[in-house]
């Protein structure tokens, strides 16, 4: 499992150079701790990542005014607004009296982490491509460990048929949906939501939201 608790400058400005992505978000400032606890516990529920507090989106240093109660903002996020609790590491980089915190979590073992809500409602997500996802029940289920009959276990090597078949046909067209993947493989939606489900948290295909339903690319 991949690390992100020990960080230097050098990486920290590899981070910047990178720009946004699966296990890396900018926040050009934390003004309420509610709001940023969704990607806090999206990085818990998929592959850990990295939380850089002082970079707008596009990667430009900006730095935070008060490094101290950036980080307070942001523990108080990850302590009071993800259930369970989410442990960070901190690491503060200062560069042209500019300075950014980066807020380091790992990939929990409690999952699912739910981030609640300025409404009082809690919610699972999860992190797909660059973006902070819901997650559905069957998601929450595949998090809690607790897979559903027919779903595949796929590691960083091994596909079935059908999920070669559906990798190779993103790589030659943009996008599938749901219903066109189950039409393709010929099984159900059912089935074919599990296995999209299971590729997306192991990080091999990305879930979009779209105007009328969701659709995946690589």
């Amino acid at each position: 499992m991949k690390s992100f608790t020990v960080l230097s400058h050098n990486k920290i400005r590899e981070y910047v150079k990178e720009g946004e992505g699966p296990t890396l978000e900018f926040k050009e400032q934390i003004t309420e701790p509610y709001k940023v606890a969704k990607t806090i516990c999206a990085f818990a529920n998929t592959k850990g990542g990295v939380l850089i507090s002082g970079i707008t989106d596009d990667g430009q240093i900006v730095g935070v005014i008060e490094p101290d109660k950036e980080k307070e903002r942001i523990a108080e996020a990850a302590l009071r607004f993800c259930y369970p609790p989410v442990d960070l590491v901190f690491w503060e980089y200062t560069e042209d009296f500019l300075t950014v915190i980066a807020a380091c979590i790992e990939e929990s073992s409690q999952k699912p982490h739910k981030a609640m809500l300025k409404n009082g409602q809690e919610q699972v997500y999860i992190r797909t491509g660059n973006k902070t996802m819901p997650a559905g029940k069957l998601v929450e289920k595949v998090l809690r460990n607790e897979p559903p009959k027919e779903v595949n276990t796929v590691d960083n090597n091994t596909f079935t048929s059908k999920e070669q078949g559906l990798l190779e046909y993103l790589q030659k067209h943009e996008r599938i949906t749901l219903k066109l993947f189950a039409r393709m493989v010929n099984i159900s939606e059912r089935r074919a939501r599990r296995m999209l489900v299971q590729l997306t948290l192991n990080g091999h295909i990305r879930l979009h939201e779209g105007n009328k339903e969701d659709y995946y690319t690589l």
